[in-house]
């Protein structure tokens, strides 16, 4: 926007100096055109005063009209004196041997302009006695000449403001839409969990409703935001009762008949999920409304790692990379993160996956750490929508509710972390990796 008024305000400038300079040269054409003329016509007057007795060998030379208004103006002045049958009686040393001007064309003294020997010239003529006419011409180029000198020495020092205009609009514009920027840059900071309405103190009168249609925007967006995260609280706590409920009844069925039935073990199977949802849910949610940042301390990642190990397979295979022993986190927000991680890597992969949990230091600081598997892994259109919630990909042949990577994504927002995905080990399955930032 700035660049757009900068070269709005500019171009408005530069077009009015242009028709400035028009009007300035028109006018100055005019003046100093008048004030040849003059020059012209009093050097016809003493052309014809001396002509006649120079012709006859008595009085001054003609010559002397330099000496008059023309010499004055620096101008180069020639003359001819003709008589009534257009013969040239008397001239100058540059004036052509012919008449400027056939003296029967112009009958009273007046001005014109004519081509004579290649050049365009200015003729004034005035008519004597006996027949006789002067003839005094300037050429035209001398004219312009002057005109294009004095339109140079009116450009530079133009050209000079014109760059101090720019220098003066740019600071200006800049003043005047700094209000602008800042308003920007505290409606960029909010987040789903900072609404709170953006500050109107100080700002142009221009601004404000914009701004107060924004807070109000802001503070229907927050109303809503905080009636979604009540109300999958409240059901997730609802459904926690009833779905444990259900899973007992199940068990107790399946023990008074001593006998395993398919459809119980699907049904417990399906309650399993839906419980797994609502634990999922209930994580969400617990993330989401974060006021204050997680507390940091140094986790030992074998420790960590020991416990989340305990509760895989026996089939499954966890391998340890650690060059950096320990990561500046929240525990149990990290320790829910790798076990999402790990468990998702065991419940898609094929019996026996093979997983490898790695952390190695950035060279700016911070800690890499990444969870990589050989299983069937995703495909790389795909990997962008990883972390979005209840997003799965298809054709895996499992069951999933699509909330395990939103829960690590929150987490990694959390820490300051940047979360992205790569092929898993040896070319195949998903490789997970976090960035942690140095503290």
């Amino acid at each position: 926007m700035r660049r757009r008024l900068l070269l709005t305000v500019m171009g408005v400038s530069i077009s009015l100096w242009l028709v400035s300079l028009a009007i300035v040269i028109g006018v100055a054409w005019f003046a100093t055109s008048e004030a040849f003329d003059e020059a012209l016509e009093e050097g016809a007057r003493l052309v014809l005063q001396l002509g006649p007795r120079s012709a006859s060998g008595q009085g001054a030379d003609p010559q002397a009209l330099h000496g008059s208004q023309g010499e004055a103006l620096k101008l180069r002045l020639v003359y001819q004196l003709v008589d009534a049958e257009g013969r040239v009686l008397l001239r100058g040393d540059d004036a052509p041997q012919t008449a400027f001007v056939p003296p029967h064309t112009i009958r009273k003294k007046g001005y014109t302009t004519v081509r004579a020997d290649g050049e365009l010239w200015r003729v004034h003529l005035r008519h004597g006695e006996g027949g006789l006419s002067a003839q005094v011409a300037q050429p035209l180029e001398e004219r312009l000449e002057l005109l294009e000198d004095m339109a140079e020495n009116l450009a530079w020092p133009a050209l000079v403001l014109l760059a101090v205009l720019t220098v003066l609009s740019w600071v200006l514009i800049r003043r005047l839409l700094r209000p602008l920027e800042d308003t920007a840059t505290r409606i960029a900071v909010k987040s789903p969990q900072d609404l709170t309405a953006v500050d109107a103190q100080g700002l142009p009168r221009e601004l404000q409703p914009v701004v107060d249609a924004l807070n109000a925007l802001l503070g229907r967006l927050g109303l809503a935001l905080d009636s979604e995260r009540r109300f999958t609280a409240d059901a997730a706590h609802e459904l926690r009762t009833p779905l444990a409920a259900l899973r007992m009844r199940v068990q107790l069925i399946e023990r008074e008949r001593q006998v395993p039935d398919v459809h119980l073990q699907q049904l417990r199977a399906d309650v399993d999920r839906c419980t797994a949802l609502v634990e999922s849910l209930l994580a969400l949610t617990r993330l989401e409304p974060q006021a204050q940042p997680p507390v940091h301390e140094a986790v030992d990642l074998d420790a960590l790692l020991d416990t989340l190990e305990a509760a895989l397979p026996p089939e499954a295979q966890l391998q340890r990379a650690l060059t950096v022993p320990t990561v500046r986190a929240a525990p149990a927000l990290l320790a829910s993160a790798l076990r999402n991680l790990i468990d998702n890597a065991v419940h898609y992969g094929p019996p026996g996956v093979r997983l490898q949990v790695t952390s190695q230091a950035l060279p700016g600081g911070g800690v890499r750490l990444a969870v990589r598997d050989d299983g069937p892994g995703v495909p790389p259109a795909e990997r962008a929508r990883l972390g979005e919630r209840f997003f799965r990909v298809l054709g895996t042949g499992r069951p999933g509710n699509g909330l395990g990577l939103s829960i690590v994504a929150r987490i990694a927002a959390l820490h300051g972390a940047t979360l992205r995905f790569e092929d898993g080990l040896d070319g195949r399955g998903l490789g997970v990796v976090l960035d942690f930032p140095p503290h």
